[in-house]
């Protein structure tokens, strides 16, 4: 049985028309009740002629950009081939003994080269720690003798309580014009030696193995390791330079045996460490041995080697 609460009367009637707006807001097309299909658009024509032209004229842009690409694939593969045949040059030579007879470090008249950085008057300032006394510039001083004369004299900085003992030894008088004017600083740096070749520009070098290098440039010519054809003798003088600069920055015991190793190594059989002739290298390795006295433990090559040094350089 159904109950009816409300009775309500119908609002609008499905059979009752509806007004049409008077206003044209929207026009649409009727979607029932129209006469016929509804009418479609036609597709739009394509010329072949049109499209066959814009198909050229990506054929010749795709063209140029393609003369372009292999113009420059072309030069990559010029460069690369040049470099290949440099490398094979270079690894002949160095497979090869050297033909070229390094010259023995005399003491005879030979040439210094030019360096302007030095000045007219060659001036040059060394700031050393008393406890790293470059006595790498006293055995220059003292091998170089008249083909190259060096003035050396020593101050002792403000940061320096007391000249160290070998601050006597540090003098080197010449008669004549020295070719070097070398003023000694004995001041608080560490074990980092420092050269000064332009105190306007405060331009220095620091390490003694890298002011060594810089000598051995500017000083004779005899004396210039790097001057010779021969990469892997130049390469072996560096590679003990260069120890010798580990060896001054080195802290532990173990560190230290090592490098002094490969130092014996080095010098072998021979009365000197690149041949029978004293060498920058000598003098690199003599000093920072020195340095480490009596602290370093020495083989007996390298013991009867500091009693030649010694009595040469000192």
């Amino acid at each position: 049985m159904s109950t009816c609460m409300y009775k309500l009367r119908p609002l609008v009637r499905d059979d009752d028309p509806l007004p049409a707006p008077t206003h044209d807001m929207y026009r649409m097309k009727p979607v029932q009740g129209g006469s016929g299909p509804a009418p479609t658009r036609a597709a739009p024509t394509v010329r072949l002629a049109d499209l066959s032209g814009r198909v050229e004229e990506l054929i010749q842009g795709s063209k140029g950009d393609m003369a372009v690409l292999e113009g420059r694939q072309e030069d990559i593969l010029r460069k690369l081939s040049k470099l290949r045949i440099d490398i094979e040059e270079l690894r002949s030579i160095l497979r090869q003994p050297s033909q070229v007879k390094t010259p023995p470090l005399s003491t005879g008249t030979v040439t210094c080269p030019p360096c302007p950085e030095l000045g007219e008057n060659r001036d040059i300032v060394l700031y050393a720690s008393p406890e790293h006394p470059p006595y790498s510039i006293l055995a220059l001083a003292r091998i170089w003798g008249a083909s190259c004369p060096i003035q050396l004299t020593n101050h002792t900085h403000s940061s320096v309580q007391e000249a160290p003992a070998a601050a006597q030894t540090f003098c080197h008088s010449v008669t004549g014009a020295p070719r070097f004017n070398v003023t000694l600083v004995w001041k608080q740096v560490g074990a980092e030696t420092e050269l000064v070749i332009n105190p306007f520009k405060f331009t220095t070098v620091r390490g003694e193995t890298n002011i060594l290098r810089f000598l051995s440039r500017v000083g004779p010519s005899n004396f210039a390791y790097e001057s010779g054809s021969d990469l892997s003798r130049v390469a072996q003088f560096d590679e003990v330079l260069d120890n010798c600069q580990r060896l001054a920055r080195s802290h532990t015991v173990k560190e230290k045996q090592a490098i002094i190793r490969t130092f014996n190594a080095s010098l072998g059989k021979s009365e000197w460490i690149f041949g029978p002739q004293l060498s920058i290298a000598d003098i690199a390795v003599w000093s920072v041995l020195k340095q480490q006295e009596p602290a370093a433990a020495l083989t007996q090559t390298l013991s009867k080697w500091m009693e030649r040094c010694n009595s040469m350089l000192l």
